[in-house]
């Protein structure tokens, strides 16, 4: 169930099982010209909403925006600071726990490491201050799992052929049919003031070689695992 189509009443009844609360994380960001910018949205938000009807839990409204750097400047991408975030995703917490919630899996579609530690922090005070027990992860941790058996060996990354693979399971109608080939240029150490170098064509991976057959592959594993953990660390 999705917490905000629930009405009040609705809610506090449903508080009385005790149940798991979803925290989704998106993002608006560039990821090529074949996906949307909506990419770390949709996959995280399909993702819970198996995972709480299989253990009967809740699904809070998603947070659409992230912090971000390596697309800061790319057409699209619309960022938080990491102070922004942080405070957001603390609030929330903050305002379920006011509400009766204790458990809760937040789990966010963008990957960037800036993005998760301002998370992680919000996670950290909920579970030290308020006694909340949380689990936070990011969906494409789990379909890293399986990066070796579908890209074959090949190197893989923002908006490549796992990503691609993931929406044209959950979104076709939003992939474009012309997919062509990106890469990641590392800057090594330096700190650069134009840190969208690193993908010169706003992605990497071969986009190419993905299929919607691969997305549904990758989506069932996630959800499966993430389903795995969440019993294993809230139930019983």
């Amino acid at each position: 169930m999705r917490i905000d189509e629930l009405s009040s009443t609705a809610f506090a009844k449903a508080m009385e099982a005790d149940p798991i609360v979803f925290l989704p994380l998106g993002a608006c960001e560039a990821h090529g010209p074949h996906l949307p910018l909506g990419t770390d949205t949709f996959q995280p938000e399909e993702t819970v909403t198996q995972v709480a009807k299989r253990v009967g839990g809740l699904v809070a409204p998603t947070i659409n925006y992230g912090q971000h750097s390596s697309t800061l400047n790319m057409p699209g991408t619309i960022s938080l600071t990491f102070d922004t975030l942080r405070s957001l995703v603390k609030d929330i917490l903050e305002s379920l726990h006011r509400n009766k919630v204790h458990k809760v899996v937040v789990l966010t579609g963008h990957f960037g490491s800036v993005h998760r530690i301002a998370i992680k922090l919000a996670c950290e005070h909920a579970t030290q201050h308020l006694g909340m027990k949380v689990m936070m992860l990011s969906d494409y941790q789990l379909a890293l799992h399986l990066e070796k058996e579908i890209c074959q060996g090949l190197e893989d990354g923002h908006g490549g052929l796992l990503e691609t693979s993931r929406i044209m399971d959950i979104r076709p109608d939003l992939v474009a049919k012309e997919r062509s080939h990106g890469e990641f240029v590392d800057s090594g150490y330096l700190i650069v003031s134009d840190p969208e170098r690193c993908f010169p064509k706003g992605f990497s991976g071969d986009a190419g070689l993905a299929s919607e057959e691969k997305g549904r592959r990758i989506n069932t594993y996630i959800v499966d695992t993430l389903t795995e953990l969440v019993r294993a660390n809230f139930e019983g």
